[in-house]
């Protein structure tokens, strides 16, 4: 089976994850053309791009070569058609959706009649239409997310890695930083933590930075996890999220697990909790636990599982 994915920007590499993914373990040939590569400083790995791809490539790929095209968000309003200046081809598809609803207009993708998917996140509540739940990827046996730091090594001021997409928006996409910020400042001036705040690095400035973290935090008012979350997790990285009982459901349902794997907090708790696992230096233990879970329940064959049962069903 070929599949071929197809974004306009690199949606957090997502795209290219999966399409690696797939073809290193999930015994199928997948590509991922994305448009734009780069957005600000933020970069990702690319498979193929305009810069590396011709028009008359793409049309060979797209109409010919793909058994599956899974689309990333947008549908026939995809930039590659405008310049090709041909419509979406009649092949098996799936939109998969890596926004929140409200921010854009999915009307045409709606009413496409073609089947949607959604990322296994806070993302699953807004699309009722959806007929597939997936989840995000990480591979956790590639290096980049294997941590090189020796188990069960402690500091007394351990290093507190925070990610936020942005810091002005007050949406889902800054990730609780009003809430955050000001904690971990205070705490840094104080000599109780080291601070990464990473924003707007390419992808494999902010993996370095990732691996030297003994505590991450993801979010904690949205009620759901983002990848950056699994990033942590898969490095053996205790990290934060509030977690709610709706996003909560979604990942049992997916998994078949009984247990989440974060640290829960919300706005309130958070300095609290934080405070707890410095105090005890648990951070090595909870991430050794992480790791683990991640081990076992978002292993490379289990998230090809997904995607694969998924693309055999619109064939």
């Amino acid at each position: 089976m070929n599949i071929l994915h197809l974004s306009d920007t690199q949606l957090s590499g997502s795209c290219q994850r999966i399409s690696a993914l797939l073809t290193k373990y999930g015994g199928v040939e997948s590509k991922h053309y994305v448009w734009r590569t780069r957005v600000g400083f933020r970069e990702f790995p690319v498979d193929l791009c305009p810069m590396n791809t011709s028009l008359e490539e793409m049309r060979y790929l797209i109409y010919e070569w793909a058994d599956v095209i899974n689309y990333h968000n947008r549908w026939k309003r995809q930039e590659i058609f405008q310049a090709l200046g041909t419509p979406p081809p009649d092949t098996p598809s799936v939109i998969q959706m890596h926004s929140p609803r409200e921010s854009e207009n999915f009307k045409e993708e709606l009413a496409s009649g073609i089947p949607i998917a959604v990322v296994a996140q806070y993302q699953v509540r807004q699309w009722d239409e959806l007929r597939y739940i997936v989840p995000n990827v990480v591979d956790i046996r590639d290096p980049l997310y294997i941590s090189d730091r020796p188990p069960y090594m402690t500091t007394l001021s351990p290093v507190v890695s925070y990610a936020p997409s942005n810091t002005n928006s007050r949406g889902w996409d800054d990730k609780s930083y009003g809430s955050v910020n000001p904690v971990l400042k205070r705490m840094r001036l104080k000599g109780e933590i080291y601070y990464d705040l990473i924003q707007q690095k390419p992808f494999l400035d902010t993996m370095a930075l990732k691996h030297r973290a003994d505590i991450g935090i993801d979010e904690i008012v949205s009620g759901s996890y983002h990848l950056s979350a699994l990033e942590y997790l898969a490095l053996g990285v205790p990290c934060f999220c509030n977690v709610d009982d709706k996003t909560e459901k979604v990942l049992k349902d997916l998994t078949g697990c009984t247990t989440m794997p974060f640290l829960k907090a919300n706005k309130y708790s958070f300095e609290r909790e934080l405070r707890r696992i410095i105090k005890g230096q648990l951070w090595c233990v909870l991430g050794l636990d992480a790791r683990d879970w991640m081990a076992k329940y978002w292993n490379p064959e289990v998230l090809c599982e997904h995607y694969l049962k998924m693309y055999n069903s619109l064939v």
